[in-house]
């Protein structure tokens, strides 16, 4: 029967074929292990060729998702607030703008006037030719003074030399006196009444960025009488040992400084001053209270480390000395004492014709706007050069804080401790 073998091998090789076919599609459609395996060896041996990537591109990849998660800020009521304070800028507005170029005055008188108070006018904030301020000023004791200058050109001009001309009548009803030299004790505290009236005239010029000199002349009439407050000071002093109590006295008087600032300008500042003063004080009436004056002063600032962290120093000395048959008037004598020397002691507390002061203050950042500080006062009084040494020095020591903006010291708190007392000070700018 070829017939029927014939079609049966035809129908054994269309079976055959068929399911080879068959294999061969579903090999394509799914590979087995071996293919499977060699595929993943072929993308392995891909990713070791492609180069890792850069720190650029993955902060790239960061920024971009996380610009996609960005929500606008919302601000909160009490930020809001605090913004709207500060656009008011309400220090520059109100003590230097003031309402039409009239703003309140505080302090500016010497300790023991109590409260001060007053209104002040002043005009050329913007870059103009002058300046013009006055103000009037009235404490709690009483005490008065009244004052006006002109400055040239205004301080919105950038020059290296101002001008300047000053007019004050001033009446301190109460001024302390102790004694004069460093032997005086507390409680010998009497009052005496110094009235002033003054003109002065006077120009300044920065030479460079290093040096600054100063000159200045004027007229001067004093009148020291009766303290209107306590024990007068003839109460427990003899007149005749006091030059220049109970007298009116006319002065012409002249004088400079020269300032070399080796400082540098980082903040807070280290380097070093060196400051020189002169002046002549001449009687006009009857040459009783004729005499000049040298002062002289060095200061060191040194970083510690770091620059939040500074140690200053700072060491004085001044003699005033008379004409031949002339006396140095007490009230113009230098003193020791209050918040800017021996911080220990009442202002005035010591007072004589030489004085010598030393001071050290180690300061360092608490915060970005507020300094702690601790320190030591030294200092005496005396009436001959030979005394000019480091025996019998009052001292004083404490810590204080001192919180400040940009342009330096705002305010400053001290609390000091001497062998007489505790005394705490508020006042602004910089101890030294």
């Amino acid at each position: 029967m070829p017939g029927t073998g014939t079609e049966g091998m035809r129908s054994s090789r269309r079976f055959v074929a068929g399911w080879t076919l068959a294999g061969l599609l579903a090999c394509a459609r799914w590979p087995g292990p071996a293919i499977a395996q060699g595929a993943a060896e072929t993308t392995v041996a891909q990713d070791r060729q492609a180069p890792p990537a850069t720190r650029a591109e993955v902060l790239r990849r960061k920024r971009e998702a996380k610009a996609e998660t960005l929500e606008p800020y919302v601000m909160s009521d009490a930020e809001s607030r605090v913004l709207g304070f500060e656009a008011m800028n309400f220090p520059a507005n109100i003590f230097q703008r003031g309402w039409r170029q009239f703003v309140p005055v505080i302090g500016g008188m010497p300790s023991g006037s109590g409260l001060v108070g007053g209104l002040g006018y002043h005009n050329g904030l913007d870059d103009e030719a002058f300046e013009f301020d006055a103000s009037a000023r009235i404490s709690t004791r009483l005490f008065s003074s009244y004052d006006a200058a002109v400055r040239f050109p205004a301080a919105g001009r950038a020059t290296p030399v101002r001008g300047r001309v000053t007019f004050r009548n001033s009446d301190y009803r109460g001024l302390r006196f102790f004694g004069l030299g460093g032997d005086t004790r507390s409680r010998d505290r009497s009052t005496y009444q110094l009235l002033e009236r003054a003109v002065d005239a006077g120009v300044g010029a920065q030479l460079g960025r290093f040096v600054t000199l100063d000159a200045h002349a004027g007229w001067l009439r004093a009148e020291a009488e009766e303290g209107l407050f306590g024990r007068s000071l003839e109460e427990l002093f003899d007149p005749a040992g006091v030059p220049g109590f109970e007298t009116t006295t006319d002065y012409l008087h002249y004088g400079g400084s020269v300032e070399l600032d080796l400082r540098d300008t980082t903040v807070p500042e280290a380097g070093v001053v060196l400051r020189g003063e002169l002046a002549q004080y001449n009687d006009r009436d009857a040459s009783r209270f004729t005499f000049n004056r040298v002062a002289a002063e060095v200061q060191v600032h040194v970083p510690l480390g770091v620059r939040s962290r500074v140690l200053a120093l700072r060491a004085r000395t001044s003699r005033s000395v008379a004409d031949a048959g002339s006396e140095v008037p007490f009230y113009l004598m230098e003193t020791l004492g209050g918040g800017s020397t021996i911080r220990g002691f009442r202002e005035f507390r010591f007072r004589d014709a030489r004085t010598l002061l030393l001071s050290a203050e180690y300061r360092w950042e608490l915060w970005t706007y507020l300094d702690f500080a601790v320190f030591a006062d030294a200092g005496k009084v005396f009436s001959e050069s030979t005394e000019l040494d480091l025996h019998n020095l009052e001292t004083a020591v404490g810590f204080g804080l001192r919180g400040h903006g940009p342009g330096g010291t705002v305010i400053r708190f001290d609390l000091a401790r001497s062998r007489e007392a505790i005394k705490v000070h508020i006042g602004g700018g910089p101890s030294f």
